[in-house]
C-alpha cells in the first residue's frame, strides 16, 4: 500500500514511500536559479535507483542526478536556470520496499518557493474524485434543463389559460348584452300587443 508523509518545511521537503516490485514514481519541484540542492535517499533494500532531471532540457544537460544499488544516496547540485525538475525513484527488486526523500534548498541570498506536486499514484484518487464530480454536475445540469422546460411548459400553460379566461369572458358579456337586447325587445313586443304602452 502506497502512503505519503509529507512535511513541507520553509526549505525543505521530507516524505517517506513504499514502492512495490520494479515500481517506479516520479513527481516535480519548480527550482529558483542560484539554488544549491542538498538531500538524500535511503531505503530498506539497496536495489532502487533516483533520476533527477530537468525535462525541458534533458537532451542538452542529461541527468543532474543518477545513482542506484546504494542504502543510502546523497546528492548536492546547483540549480542554473529557473525550471521544474522531475525527480524519479524506481524499485529494481523484487519485493515492495519502503524509502525516504530528504532534500533542501540551499540559498541565503534568495527568496524562493517551494512547488511540489504529489507522485503520479497518488493523482488517480483525485481524478476518480474529478469523474464523480463531473458526473454529478451533468446529472444537476440535467435536473436544471428539465426544471426549465416544465417552468416554460408551465408558462404556456398559463398563457393559453388566460386567453381561454379572456375569450369566454368576452363571449360571455356578449351573450349577456345579446339576452338583454332580445328580452328588451320581446318586452317592448309583449307590451305593445297588450297595449300597455
Amino acid at each position: 500500500m502506497l502512503f505519503l508523509l509529507l512535511i513541507l518545511q520553509i526549505n525543505a521537503i521530507e516524505f517517506n514511500q513504499s514502492l512495490g516490485k520494479r515500481e517506479i514514481t516520479c513527481f516535480g519541484d519548480s527550482l529558483t536559479e542560484g539554488l544549491t540542492v542538498i538531500g538524500e535517499i535511503s531505503s530498506t533494500i539497496k536495489d532502487f535507483s533516483i533520476k533527477i532531471y530537468n525535462p525541458m532540457r534533458f537532451k542538452k544537460e542529461g541527468y543532474l542526478h543518477q545513482s542506484q544499488n546504494e542504502l543510502i544516496q546523497k546528492f548536492k547540485f546547483k540549480v542554473k536556470y529557473n525550471h521544474n525538475i522531475q525527480i524519479c525513484i524506481q524499485n529494481l527488486s523484487t519485493s515492495t520496499i519502503l524509502y525516504s526523500l530528504k532534500y533542501y534548498q540551499d540559498d541565503e541570498e534568495q527568496s524562493y518557493k517551494i512547488d511540489t506536486q504529489l507522485p503520479m499514484t497518488q493523482l488517480q484518487p483525485i481524478e476518480n474524485l474529478m469523474a464523480q464530480m463531473k458526473i454529478s454536475y451533468d446529472i444537476i445540469k440535467g435536473m436544471f434543463s428539465s426544471l426549465a422546460e416544465r417552468q416554460e411548459q408551465r408558462l404556456q400553460q398559463f398563457q393559453q389559460l388566460g386567453y381561454r379566461i379572456a375569450i369566454s369572458s368576452v363571449i360571455l358579456l356578449l351573450v349577456t348584452v345579446l339576452i338583454t337586447i332580445f328580452g328588451t325587445y320581446r318586452y317592448k313586443k309583449v307590451m305593445k300587443s297588450k297595449k300597455m304602452i
